[in-house]
């Protein structure tokens, strides 16, 4: 072990099973050491940070301590004050301060097992550590953590020492919810940032700076895109102008569908438990599961009709996904061998119950679409279909100007199945990944319960990572369902399920394309495409002509008729405005019904005929490319 190595190493994989540096190996082992610069070295970092922050927040609050995880940009901890009390804005910076000095005195983190005895006893009085001991603590002991005299139930691995974290900043305070049966109790969250180096804070701090002057929140705000309000928490309002990116977005994916196959599909966003019981969500996501209780109906049912009767009381979701309403889709009549592979997509409204805090903008919701689509194919046509899928992704993404990174992530603990059908299903994957040519890494037990997923990092402009598009292989759904399909020797077979998604939440992917450009939208998303600019009022009539003309041919654009402002200041405000192009209407133009045109960056184009314009802009739109003001 490299010296270098040895400074920086801040916990380690053996055999694939996270571990603290100061943990004793047992036996002969495979040793993977994880630094900062990996995604699971920065995990390990930020948890412990967090650990820092829940005892910063016993010493200076009285906190009783919820969780405290890392996240992919961080991490917070909810904790309960009681009652009525909140986190002010005037405690973060003391509470900063205190986490601090915990880093400063370079506090062990110290591992100790515990049996389910001694946890109880261990917090008696924390009643969310107690809950957690029931439900999740399955065997004899269990693992607890020490950082000075703050203890808390944890998985680990840890840091060495709090003196390994150098830079600490706390970013924001807000609510969050404790879900339990019977029990809904309002939270406080912190979340915060940590780095090893000072130097590491401050290049994060000036990339914040950069990307909050592209937060998609202020661009949706100031170009009128969308906004939220109380009276519908978690769900966005999508006003005409953010409609139309939204219905780009889709009409991009149903064209991609209609080449590729796939049929769109429209199910129910009702439904009763039952069928989330029997496809196994019920038990591994019923916390982010909306539910009602059904009133009933006291009206007696018509034999004549085709709705079976309602039981007097039911308890109904929202779907959070639609898997199982397509495997209700496929199963519904005889399948046979001829029909597959049946692909099935799906726009229909998502709802799925995020814990409030960690609600923000579009990137997080309660009610969203995806460009959800189930694929139901033999199993010798798995690896075809895989690899149209990666296919489509590639597509997709070199249209939105993003780059990706591929992700293998295998059988979790508490997965559904059988373990040679998850092997299988894990060859398969990695196969096609290493015929895809694209890179990829392996993340050890970071599948979803029901089977192994291929995950999509994209990257955007300022070269964030952003998890969007997924492909997933099920082995286990079809057999819940019992699904079948009439093979070709006339045998009842079993077929696989591939759940994909590339755009993934369509809510989401709006949000990142907003900061990614800036709000300068690529033409054929764009609500700003055409600004038409009389230069006196003269010419207004012409103009409007032309911005019906515009609007008629399916075109984005608005005129700009203000007597007020002269020519030079109404085009800047156009290009302000990020319209790709401005047409310019003078004497001229009007007499030759022609328009001048000029681009959002102050290309001038000269003077075109306005239907080979109009023409081109279409053209240009039509075919989705990312600089139509250069190529025009």
């Amino acid at each position: 072990m490299s010296l270098t190595l040895a400074d920086t190493a801040l916990a380690a994989e053996v055999n694939g099973e996270p571990y603290d540096l100061e943990r004793p190996l047992e036996t002969d082992s495979d040793l993977r050491f994880l630094t900062f610069d990996s995604p699971e070295g920065k995990a390990v970092f930020w948890h412990s940070s967090a650990h820092v922050l829940g005892a910063a927040a016993e010493q200076f609050l009285g906190a009783v301590l919820c969780r405290g995880p890392s996240t992919e940009h961080g991490f917070y901890h909810d904790f309960f004050l009681g009652k009525e009390r909140t986190v002010q804005g005037s405690e973060l910076p003391i509470l900063e301060q205190i986490c601090q000095r915990i880093a400063a005195d370079a506090q062990p983190f110290r591992r100790l097992e515990a049996s389910q005895d001694e946890l109880r006893q261990l917090f008696k009085d924390n009643p969310f550590k107690l809950h957690l001991i029931e439900e999740k603590v399955t065997g004899p002991t269990a693992t607890v953590y020490g950082c000075g005299t703050s203890v808390d139930l944890c998985q680990g691995p840890h840091l060495r020492h709090t003196g390994q974290i150098q830079a600490l900043k706390l970013l924001t305070s807000s609510s969050s919810l404790w879900r339990s049966p019977g029990s809904l109790e309002a939270l406080q969250r912190v979340s915060g940032i940590s780095f090893p180096t000072a130097e590491l804070l401050r290049a994060w701090e000036a990339q914040r700076e950069k990307a909050e002057s592209r937060d998609h929140r202020r661009i949706g705000k100031e170009q009128e895109l969308f906004f939220f309000h109380e009276l519908s928490p978690g769900s966005c309002f999508f006003l005409p102008r953010g409609t139309r990116v939204y219905n780009a977005l889709v009409a991009f994916i149903r064209a991609e569908y209609a080449r590729r196959g796939f049929s769109e599909v429209k199910t129910p966003t009702l439904f009763s438990v039952k069928l989330w019981e029997q496809s196994g969500h019920w038990e591994h996501y019923r916390e982010d599961i909306f539910t009602l209780q059904s009133k009933g109906s006291d009206r007696p049912t018509s034999s004549q009709s085709n709705h079976p009767a309602r039981h007097p009381t039911e308890t109904l979701a929202l779907k959070p996904m639609n898997c199982p309403a397509h495997c209700l889709m496929f199963a519904h009549r005889p399948r046979s061998w001829r029909e597959l592979p049946v692909r099935l997509a799906d726009f229909g409204a998502l709802h799925r119950a995020e814990a409030s805090g960690s609600l923000g903008g579009l990137t997080r919701l309660w009610r969203f679409q995806q460009d959800d689509a189930h694929i139901f194919c033999a199993p010798d046509q798995l690896q075809a279909e895989i690899q149209g899928c990666l296919d489509f992704l590639r597509s997709v993404y070199a249209v939105l100007g993003f780059s990706f990174h591929l992700s293998l992530s295998t059988r979790p603990s508490g997965f559904l199945g059988e373990p040679r059908l998850w092997d299988h299903a894990e060859q398969v994957l990695q196969q096609a990944l290493e015929e895809s040519g694209e890179p990829w890494d392996l993340k050890p037990g970071d599948g979803a319960f029901y089977g192994p997923k291929i995950d999509v990092h994209l990257q955007d402009a300022l070269g964030r990572p952003h998890q969007c598009g997924t492909i997933q292989l099920d082995f286990q759904l079809p057999l819940r369902f019992n699904l079948q399909y009439k093979g070709q020797a006339g045998a009842l077979e079993r077929p696989v399920l591939i759940h994909r998604a590339v755009l993934g939440s369509v809510e989401r992917l709006l949000g990142v394309l907003a900061e990614s450009c800036g709000g300068k939208w690529p033409l054929w998303l764009s609500p700003f495409q055409v600004a038409v600019i009389p230069v006196g009022t003269e010419q207004e009539e012409y103009a409007r002509e032309i911005q019906q003309t515009l609007q008629a041919a399916g075109l984005a654009s608005n005129l700009d008729a203000d007597p007020g402002l002269t020519l030079s200041r109404k085009v800047r405000r156009a290009q302000l405005a990020h319209y790709n192009f401005q047409f310019v209407i003078g004497q001229k133009e009007q007499s030759k019904r022609t328009v001048n045109i000029r681009t959002r960056d102050n290309r001038q184009l000269g003077e075109w005929d306005l239907t080979a314009a109009v023409q081109r802009l279409l053209e240009l739109q039509n075919t989705r490319v990312s600089n139509a003001e250069e190529v025009f």
